[in-house]
This record gives C-alpha cells, sequence and structure tokens, in this order.
C-alpha cells in the first residue's frame, strides 16, 4: 500500500488491518453486492470464492470466473501496490450481532480513479462483514460477505 504523503502512521496501520482482513477473507467467502448506478437503476450478484475458483451469480445464472484464486490475489496486491491508499479507524458498530471496527478507506488509482469507502471489519474472527464503497463514476456497491459454510455452487 502506498500512502499518501501526509498520512501519518496511524493510518498505515490502519491500512494494514483493513487489507489484512481483505486478504483473510479470499480464500473462502459468499459475498452477496448490490450496485447503484447513476440514475438510480440498481443490480445484484453473488460471488462464491471455493475452492480455488471464484463464482459468480448474475442473472441467476452462475457461471466460473475466468481467472484462478491465485490470479485474483496477485492482481489484488498489484492493485494495492499501484494506488494510494489512506484507512482510518472510525467506530465500533454491531453488525448482524458481531461487533465489528468500522473503517474508512480512500484510494487513489490509475484505472479506478477515487474510491472512498466503509468497511466493517469482526473483532471476533477478523474478516469483512460489510463493506458501502464509493467509485468515481458514481456508482455505489454495498456488500455484505458470509463466510461459513461456503462451497462452490457448481
Amino acid at each position: 500500500c502506498i500512502l499518501i504523503a501526509a498520512t501519518p502512521l496511524a493510518a498505515q496501520s490502519d491500512c494494514k488491518a483493513v487489507f489484512g482482513a481483505m486478504s483473510k477473507g479470499l480464500d473462502s467467502s459468499h459475498g452477496y453486492t448490490t450496485t447503484r448506478f447513476i440514475g438510480g437503476s440498481t443490480q445484484t450478484q453473488e460471488e462464491i470464492r471455493a475452492a480455488g475458483a471464484v463464482y459468480i451469480r448474475f442473472n441467476g445464472k452462475w457461471t466460473r470466473g475466468d481467472l484462478s484464486m491465485q490470479e485474483m490475489k496477485d492482481l489484488d496486491r498489484k492493485n494495492r501496490e499501484n494506488s494510494k491508499t489512506s484507512c482510518r479507524y472510525l467506530k465500533d458498530e454491531p453488525v448482524n450481532g458481531e461487533v465489528a471496527a468500522v473503517y474508512s478507506m480512500h484510494e487513489e488509482t490509475p484505472k479506478k480513479g477515487t474510491t472512498d469507502s466503509q468497511i466493517w471489519i469482526s473483532k471476533a474472527s477478523g474478516l469483512v462483514l460489510r463493506s458501502e464503497i464509493d467509485l468515481a463514476n458514481g456508482t455505489h456497491n454495498s456488500n455484505r460477505f458470509d463466510y461459513s459454510n461456503v462451497t462452490p455452487p457448481m
């Protein structure tokens, strides 16, 4: 993670906590995403990461992603290296009965532009439970994640 020059050391440790939680759930997770576009239209999607692959459900149909889990991890690492990111702990808040630490994250990347997020990380498991992401193009993503009994859909 390349941090914006004026970012204090505490934010570096906050980014380490956020990126650690994001990485921890890469191998096995079930994610649910609702995307809201400019103009108000929405789209929903599910993603399962299990057995070394990524599966995406879109418009009711499951398909296996083109990239392997390792390729996804490599791409994630590369994106982090090519971004300027700052993170800040905001507060603790419950998510589905679990205490979560809420962080804000501001990211600037050459391809995506500016992204502002809030990320809820379980204090018990260290996994991301929820995120709200505002992209530079005006799109908003709401995500929730489950890590129990994750199996490939096919």
